[in-house]
């Protein structure tokens, strides 16, 4: 089977990316700015770092290697606070890195997997696909949004003028897993594993509880990703769960999987955030996109992980 390079490779999806396909028989080229600890040793896996940014380095990389696909699952984690206030931290390595993977994508015609976010949307109930480029998106996610944004049109312009169309753009939703961050400036789902684990019985969570979000296992991305790789999908898709889980239910689902009776103290001075956020998930279900392990599995899954990893950094 062919080579595959996966960018960001040592990120919550690009991990699994990496085990999911050298399971699957590919020879896997992986590329980040930093190792990750859980990356293979196997003879079919190859880590490079390097910063993408640079344009010769990204040329020689694609010269010397024939890749039979590539999935771009390289991005900028960041707070509201910090792309507020640094956003050039989000949009020149963003634009510069994407710019370089497609440009060499359509270059030695390969398919490119472009994984971009549920953050290129404006605030609504449910996402849906074509309705991106009719709206703008939130002033809250304006400089991280655009980060995903102009590669997306990107694609679309080598579409139009070289006629390239050996690409998939995927909009996950709200990613959890065993590889998460799950210390300072975590996601929902990760600082709540951390809270829970942490608990002698009691936790405090912002708002009532009753905002619904669509949270999706990064193992199930992964699998999307692959199955739009390997079908040559020209679409864009979202990646949802398809199913709304309120934020009460998530924390009890946490709770139940840790073994723990956990009481949750409601601070609802602070607040809820959207009401409701859901993917449309039409165009999934009309190309078998759907989670395979859904959340609770994944639930268990991520939170196990990060058990361990407390244990044996006792």
């Amino acid at each position: 089977m062919g080579s595959i390079l996966v960018t960001g490779c040592s990120g919550l999806v690009g991990t699994h990316l990496v085990h999911k396909l050298l399971d699957k028989g590919y020879s896997v080229v992986g590329i980040d700015l930093v190792k990750s600890p859980s990356l293979p040793d196997h003879d079919n896996f190859t880590f490079d770092f390097m910063d993408l940014r640079d344009a010769d380095d990204v040329n020689v990389l694609f010269n010397s290697i024939k890749f039979e696909g590539v999935i771009n699952a390289f991005g900028i984690k960041g707070s509201p606070i910090r792309a507020k206030e640094n956003p050039l931290d989000f949009l020149e390595p963003s634009i510069k890195v994407n710019t370089n993977i497609i440009e060499n994508s359509h270059k030695h015609n390969c398919w490119l997997v472009f994984m971009s976010s549920v953050g290129v949307y404006e605030p609504a109930e449910v996402f849906v696909e074509d309705t991106v480029w009719k709206t703008l998106p939130s002033p809250n996610d304006w400089f991280p949004s655009w980060s995903k944004r102009i590669p997306e049109l990107y694609l679309e312009a080598f579409k139009v003028q070289h006629k390239y169309d050996k690409w998939t753009i995927v909009r996950p939703a709200n990613i959890f897993g065993e590889y998460d961050n799950f210390g300072e400036g975590a996601t929902v789902i990760g600082a709540t594993c951390r809270k829970v684990y942490e608990s002698d019985g009691e936790i405090e969570a912002w708002g009532d509880g009753t905002p619904t979000r669509d949270f999706i296992y990064a193992g199930d991305v992964a699998d999307g990703c692959i199955n739009c790789l390997e079908n040559k999908l020209h679409i864009t898709t979202n990646l949802g769960s398809g199913e709304e889980i309120s934020i009460k239910r998530m924390i009890e689902t946490v709770s139940k999987v840790s073994g723990k009776e956990i009481k949750i103290n409601w601070d609802t001075s602070k607040p809820n955030g959207d009401m409701r956020r859901k993917m449309s998930t039409k165009v999934q279900e009309q190309f078998e996109l759907l989670p395979k392990l859904g959340f609770e599995e994944g639930i268990k899954e991520t939170y196990k992980h990060y058990e361990n990893i407390r244990y044996c950094n006792r």
